[in-house]
């Protein structure tokens, strides 16, 4: 491995014309946000006269320079290279006309030229994140998705705008006291492997960081061709992972794989155990043997009693893992599609609308350990009748667990043993599974009656308006606003105790009788105590407050609302009870087995 590494300022980094700093598309976007912005303006600020701040590296992957403008690709560093050229923006903006000398240079430190003198940026990100870019480098604020980059801009628009005349002193110290190590590699099989062991004051790599070095380390060792494909899959990877979770995808799929759970501090482990054993290439790495080499001790010491620690994905059991071997390009493909599938759970992007709107549900009750099943069973061909029949049985096995208190802690093991269920009947055998680990109705319908939606407000909307779907016995011809639209109304309110709260609702504690607020704490979250209303409501304070808010429930059309007009003329602690015990006949009828 030849490495070329340079003390540069960044006067001396960014000063050569002919020179393009480029961030490929298969990089994570900016994403630097207030602590490491303070941390960059505060170490810089603070160098005394003779110091000077060390940023950290940065990693390019290079060829031989040519005539011309050579391109260098950022492989390490380019939420620093991004942070730094934002701040010379923010510079030249601030020096403007008036100082023409500073804004001429910093205008050539961010800028670079071909062989025919046309100009470019100094530097190109990749393709989600280079129009907002660009917008920064115009002056145009406008429409920029990613609020990083402008947040970045702002941040340092208004700190340097702070420092009066010291503005020229900061300017000088980040140009001629900053310094950055720039290791040029020309291999890539060479940058990759480099890419892990750099430590700088950035961004903890994410799992997804060490996965995409991975791979793309391995395909760099086959042939430019390949490598060139694997990086356009992990593109496209990662432009549809955008604004999503990408370690939560990792996790799912290789829970889906392995069937079984995987811990967070495992995944990447996991994950090359999962490779090295499924892709045909996989035994040209350089570490492929020693693995295995090491999973063979390991085996040896558990098959002398070492019992295995219950963390999950036991790499000792290697045929668990085992699927048809495939090549790279394949692989990569496939991680590319199940990012496709994963992106449409996440965002409900569906061509069905029934299937988004189970999805909504789902998401509303916090089912989200079913993805590592649901991303599997998207990737298989099933009518959309039993993939909308199968959401609406996780849905209810979620919320009848969640209600219950059951262990969240089980779901991983739950959710990744049903991918081995066979396409076959596939709605009644996810029916028969899930059955198995679910709460009788006698415990539902008494723990509904007392669970308490305090921070779960969200879940008790779904609830309120699946019962209002099923007192007009809707046959999916009718729609309520989800979401600000339909407001959370607690008929008791949520706070009784101020006079705040008695000017505007009346005077609860008087209506409601010695020990009221005791009581309220335990009753004022339970489910018969909550309605769903469209509109904010306009009480006027009265001896019996609860009819006061009788009134403004008569202007709403939403069944629950009328129902409780109907059936109640007082509602204290009793008629909470009365309230949730009715609710939880309703719920289940509707989450039923």
């Amino acid at each position: 491995m030849k490495i070329t590494p340079n003390n540069f300022t960044i006067g001396q980094l960014y000063t050569n014309s002919m020179e393009q700093f480029f961030i490929p598309a298969y990089q994570r976007r900016y994403a630097w946000n207030l602590k490491q912005l303070d941390a960059l303006f505060n170490d810089i600020n603070q160098l005394d006269e003779n110091d000077f701040h060390l940023l950290g590296t940065v990693l390019f992957l290079t060829e031989e320079h040519k005539a011309g403008l050579n391109i260098l690709e950022v492989v390490d560093g380019q939420q620093r290279i991004t942070t730094i050229s934002i701040l010379l923006k923010v510079f030249m903006d601030h020096f403007g006309e008036s100082n023409g000398e500073e804004t001429s240079e910093i205008k050539r430190y961010l800028s670079c030229k071909d062989i025919d003198r046309k100009q470019f940026n100094k530097l190109k990100l990749g393709d989600l994140d280079n129009s907002d870019y660009e917008k920064i480098i115009n002056g145009d604020m406008e429409g920029i998705v990613n609020k990083n980059l402008l947040s970045a801009y702002t941040y340092f628009k208004e700190k340097i705008e702070g420092l009066g005349d010291k503005a020229f002193a900061f300017c000088d110290k980040l140009i001629n006291k900053t310094l950055i190590i720039r290791l040029d590699i020309s291999q890539a099989k060479d940058a990759y492997k480099l890419f892990e062991t750099i430590n700088n004051r950035g961004l903890k790599l994410t799992t997804t960081d060490i996965i995409k070095n991975f791979i793309l380390g391995h395909a760099s060792l086959i042939d430019e061709k390949t490598l060139n494909a694997v990086k356009n899959n992990w593109r496209s990877l990662i432009v549809n992972l955008d604004g999503l979770d990408s370690d939560g995808f990792f996790r799912h799929f290789m829970m889906g794989k392995v069937k079984i759970k995987v811990p967070k501090s495992k995944l990447s482990e996991s994950f090359k155990h999962y490779y090295y054993i499924n892709v045909k290439e996989a035994n040209i790495l350089s570490d492929y043997r020693a693995h295995f080499d090491l999973i063979e001790r390991a085996d040896g010491i558990s098959e002398e009693g070492e019992e295995d620690n219950g963390n999950g994905a036991n790499h000792s059991d290697a045929g668990q893992y085992s699927d048809k071997k495939v090549s790279i390009l394949e692989f990569s493909k496939a991680l590319r599609d199940a990012t496709e599938i994963y992106s449409k759970l996440e965002n409900r992007k569906f061509d069905n609308p029934k299937i988004n709107a189970a999805l909504f549900d789902l998401s509303r009750i916090e089912a989200r350990p079913a993805f590592t099943f649901l991303l599997d069973l998207f990737q298989r061909k099933i009518s959309e009748a039993d993939a909308i029949e199968i959401i609406r049985l996780i849905e209810t096995f979620m919320l009848r667990r969640h209600i219950c208190e059951y262990r969240t802690s089980e779901l991983d093991d739950i959710f990744s043993r049903l991918v081995k269920i066979s396409d076959e009947n596939i709605a009644q055998n996810v029916k028969d599974a899930l059955k198995e680990e679910l709460p009788s109705n006698v415990e539902f319908f008494e723990k509904f009656q007392k669970a308490r939606f305090k921070g779960l407000e969200d879940r008790a909307k779904a609830i309120l308006e699946k019962v209002e779907y099923y007192l007009i016995k809707d046959r999916g011809e009718y729609s309520l606003k989800s979401g600000n639209d339909v407001h959370l109304e607690h008929i008791i309110p949520l706070t009784i105790n101020t006079k705040k709260s008695v000017k505007q609702f009346g005077d609860w504690p008087h209506y409601l009788g010695e020990g009221c607020f005791d009581k309220h704490k335990d009753y004022v979250w339970r489910i018969g105590n909550l309605t769903i209303i469209s509109q904010t409501l306009n009480i006027i304070a009265s001896n019996n407050p609860f009819r006061a808010k009788l009134k403004e429930y008569a202007k709403s059309n939403i069944s629950l609302n009328k129902k409780i007009i109907k059936e109640f003329s007082k509602f204290k602690f009793s008629q909470v009870d009365e309230r949730s015990k009715e609710l939880a006949e309703v719920a289940l009828k509707i989450w039923k087995f």
